[in-house]
């Protein structure tokens, strides 16, 4: 039977038995990592869930995350995690109801997406969830010398809780440079990261080269700084012991051959607490073996959705969307961009008469940013399309077409988050 559960989100009082659901489902997940999740997790996330009577049988919990996008504004957005169901319960809607009332919280506060790990892509591919971020994968070369430095120019080390700042500047740094669409790390991220890697025996790689100074000669030439000067080159969260899994390795891609090298022969040494049968990697900043999709995502609010991006040149767009799963996202937006960004307003026409208010409206000069100049604005278009086109086109996924083909879409993903 369905329709008949409510699902509503979960008061603070009420999350302790989301953990009995999780052991219950998620049987892998060990005791120290559900204590590091009660801990860190549970104090900032909101939980939704269904009762049947006082127990909690369906649940689905929101981790907040802040994105950054094309170099606009970070925005807030929710990674999905721990969608279960007891099993007598199954197949009733109760996913489906979840989803709709905690996207819709999300829409109501202005979020403009959510994203998650699927199980299987064909379980959210019908609420509106595409896939826009593909991990490299491929499989670490171990090597039996020492990797402190052997020969790359890098030392390696386990990080510490001191070095959580220069990891967030180093982040700070890099990510800009790399990626149009990636997970923000403060301080705070790589606290909660460090705790998290340790309950399942394992750490985060610090690789470091000596810092260098212009000397002050013709030429160009540099010379190292001296004491303890070290500038990071990469880092490299990573847990496991028999079969180890780097989580991602963050680096340049001119950097690729010697972090490969100096891991290979760190963890080929042993220095881990033992030399490993294996060790994979997922979520490299650069390519190798193969690219593994990973994360999908789906719009939760429209108008904020929009205003991420910018084009090229000023341009006006009529889009009239449709959404199956939030209905309050259906309707005719006029989409205004710019160099400088965006501005979407969503209008609201009668019911039934979505062509017809399209066709009415009027082929205004909109510059982006409320000004107004003949001549200088692209002729609107009309789009029709679903929040799941749009967002796969906008996102990296499909290829845009028309109007679309002109905005400043994300190419290029970085987003490794497990929790």
């Amino acid at each position: 039977m369905r329709g008949i559960w409510r699902p509503r989100r979960l008061a603070a009082s009420e999350k302790g038995a989301c953990r009995e659901l999780w052991e219950e489902i998620f049987v892998e997940d060990s005791k120290e990592f559900l204590d590091y999740y009660d801990r860190w997790k549970y104090a900032e996330n909101e939980c939704y869930g269904i009762f049947d009577g006082e127990r909690l049988v369906s649940m689905m919990q929101l981790n907040p995350y802040e994105m950054q996008i094309k170099g606009a504004v970070p925005v807030k957005s929710r990674y999905i995690i721990a969608v279960a169901t007891r099993e007598e319960y199954r197949h009733r809607g109760m996913m489906a109801a979840l989803l709709k009332e905690s996207l819709g919280g999300m829409r109501r506060q202005g979020m403009p997406f959510a994203f998650l790990m699927p199980a299987a892509e064909a379980i959210y591919h019908p609420f509106g969830f595409r896939y826009f971020y593909e991990s490299n994968v491929g499989m670490l070369k171990l090597c039996e010398e020492d990797g402190t430095k052997s020969g790359t120019g890098l030392s390696v080390r386990s990080a510490v809780p001191s070095d959580i700042p220069g990891l967030a500047a180093f982040a700070e740094e890099i990510q800009p440079e790399l990626f149009d669409c990636y997970t923000r790390r403060d301080s705070h991220y790589y606290e909660m990261l460090l705790c998290e890697l340790a309950t399942e025996a394992g750490g985060l790689l610090l690789l470091t080269e000596p810092e260098t100074v212009d000397s002050g000669e013709p030429g160009g030439q540099r010379e190292e700084k001296t004491g303890n000067h070290r500038r990071i080159v990469s880092a490299v969260p990573y847990w496991g012991v028999d079969s180890v899994e780097i989580r991602e390795i963050l680096c340049r891609p001119a950097d690729k051959g010697r972090v490969l090298s100096a891991l290979g022969r760190w963890f080929g040494d042993g220095r881990a607490g033992k030399r490993p049968k294996q060790v994979s990697v997922v979520g490299a900043a650069f390519e190798l073996e193969k690219k593994k999709p990973v994360i999908m995502g789906r719009i939760a609010d429209a108008v904020s959705f929009l205003e991420l991006f910018a084009s090229d040149r000023p341009m006006e767009v009529f889009l009239e969307l449709s959404d199956e799963l939030l209905e309050d996202n259906c309707g005719i937006y006029r989409w205004s961009l710019s160099p400088r960004g965006s501005l979407a307003e969503r209008i609201a026409p009668p019911e039934g008469q979505l062509l017809r208010a399209a066709e009415a409206l009027p082929a205004g000069e909109a510059a982006g940013d409320g000004s107004r100049k003949a001549g200088d604005v692209l002729c609107p278009e009309r789009i029709r399309m679903t929040a799941a086109e749009l967002f796969s086109c906008l996102m990296g996924g499909a290829e845009p077409e028309g109007a679309l083909g002109k905005v400043r879409r994300c190419g290029k993903s970085y987003i490794n988050e497990i929790v």
